[in-house]
C-alpha cells in the first residue's frame, strides 16, 4: 500500500495556496517573498539563454515580473502569460512603459494554454512553475508549440529527488523527479534535453529544444 504524505497545517497550506496561485492583498506580499526566493533560479535560467541578440522570450508564470524587466533591459521583447490576475496587475504596473510600447505582453492564461501563436517565440521559461500546471504534459506541448523550430525551453524547479520543505502541501505543489520532468518535455516534442544540478542549490534546471525546421530541398 502506498503511503500518501501527510499534509502540513493550515498556514501552510494557505502559503502553499497563494504561492501557486497568489490572490489580492496577500497575494502581493507572497509576490515579492517568492520574487527574492525565486532570483536565484531565474539568474540560472537566464544565464543558459542565448541573449547575445536580441531575442523574443515567452515566460510561463512570470510572478511580479522581475525577470521580465531584466530582460527588456538588455533588449528583449517578452511575451508572458500567468493565471494570477494578482501577478498580471504587478507585473505590467512594474513594466509599464514596456506594456505600453509592446515590448512585453503579458496575458492572464487559463494556467493549461499558452495564448500565443506558433513559432511565435526564441525561447520558453518556466521558473518554479511546472508544479502548479493542472495538466503539464498538454502545457509543455503548447509550449512547444509556440517556440520557433530549434528554440530553447528551460524548466527551473525542485525536484522529489531531494527533501521537500514541510510547508509544501503535497496537493497543491506537485513534485516531480528529475526523469519524470525529461520524460514530459521529451513526450512533449522537445529534443537534447539536458539536465543541469548545482551542489550549492536545490533547483534543477532543464535545457529543451524544440526540433529544427528541415531544410527544403
Amino acid at each position: 500500500m502506498t503511503t500518501r504524505p501527510s499534509r502540513p497545517g493550515a498556514i501552510a497550506r494557505y502559503r502553499s495556496r497563494q504561492s501557486g496561485l497568489p490572490t489580492g492583498l496577500p497575494g502581493r506580499v507572497f509576490g515579492r517573498a517568492m520574487e527574492s526566493a525565486t532570483a536565484p533560479a531565474n539568474n540560472r535560467t537566464l544565464a543558459a539563454l542565448d541573449l547575445n541578440r536580441p531575442r523574443t522570450i515567452l515566460e510561463v508564470g512570470f510572478g511580479q515580473g522581475r525577470t521580465i524587466a531584466e530582460l527588456v533591459q538588455r533588449g528583449h521583447k517578452v511575451v508572458g502569460v500567468d493565471p494570477s490576475p494578482t501577478m498580471v496587475t504587478q507585473a505590467t504596473a512594474r513594466n509599464r512603459a514596456a506594456c505600453r510600447d509592446g515590448r512585453v505582453i503579458l496575458i492572464r492564461g487559463d494556467g493549461t494554454t499558452i495564448p500565443f501563436p506558433d513559432d511565435s517565440a526564441d525561447a520558453a521559461i518556466a521558473v518554479h512553475t511546472i508544479y502548479f500546471m493542472p495538466d503539464p504534459e498538454s502545457t509543455l506541448a503548447d509550449i512547444a508549440r509556440v517556440v520557433r523550430p530549434g528554440g530553447t525551453c528551460i524548466v527551473a524547479c525542485r525536484t522529489s529527488d531531494t527533501v521537500t520543505p514541510a510547508w509544501m502541501d503535497p496537493g497543491i505543489y506537485q513534485i516531480r523527479s528529475a526523469a519524470e520532468i525529461t520524460t514530459m518535455l521529451r513526450t512533449a516534442g522537445f529534443v537534447h534535453i539536458e539536465h543541469n544540478t548545482n551542489p550549492n542549490d536545490v533547483d534543477h534546471v532543464f535545457v529543451a529544444h524544440t526540433q529544427a525546421a528541415q531544410r527544403q530541398g
